[in-house]
């Protein structure tokens, strides 16, 4: 798993903003389980009615440099703009606070063909986005959003021929 540079992060999600970050290789499927707990008691956040949500867009990475310190680089809008692409989030207990974020890399519509694929790429394929968990209105208490922000770097794994 890459270490990113915490400079990097900062670019996607501002510096106090959880994150999930991580490089995956092409047609990975996998998932995290998440928990959401209280930060000042450490208890699990009833997720009861709440509203999740997780989606990704393909970035344009470039000057990808490995430094002491972790991945830097450049993120950009990917030209021509995609659309999002929707994440599944299953496994929910709400009374736990818990969730499971689901990576199917199938959806991802990434083609063998792609340059930013290939085993010698200097700049690989990106993906940003986020986790938004949406709390409706309890009694006094305002609708609130709690966003998880998503990094992910894809690489090829050498295998695939390109």
């Amino acid at each position: 798993m890459a270490i990113f540079n915490k400079n990097t992060l900062a670019q996607v999600s501002g510096f106090d903003n959880p994150i999930l970050a991580g490089e995956l290789v092409w047609n990975q499927q996998t998932y995290w389980n998440l928990t959401f707990t209280n930060s000042a008691t450490g208890l699990p956040v009833n997720l009861t009615g709440a509203t999740l949500n997780a989606q990704i867009v393909r970035r344009e990475l470039s000057n990808i440099i490995d430094t002491r310190n972790g991945l830097t680089f450049d993120i950009a809008d990917y030209n021509p703009p995609p659309a999002a692409i929707p994440l599944t989030i299953t496994n929910i207990v709400a009374a736990s606070g818990t969730c499971t974020l689901v990576i199917d890399a199938s959806a991802w519509s990434l083609m063998s063909t792609d340059t930013q694929l290939e085993i010698d790429a200097a700049d690989t394929v990106g993906f940003s986005g986020r986790v938004k968990v949406s709390f409706p209105v309890s009694g006094t208490t305002p609708a609130d959003d709690s966003i998880i922000f998503l990094l992910f770097l894809v690489r090829s794994d050498g295998v695939i021929v390109l």
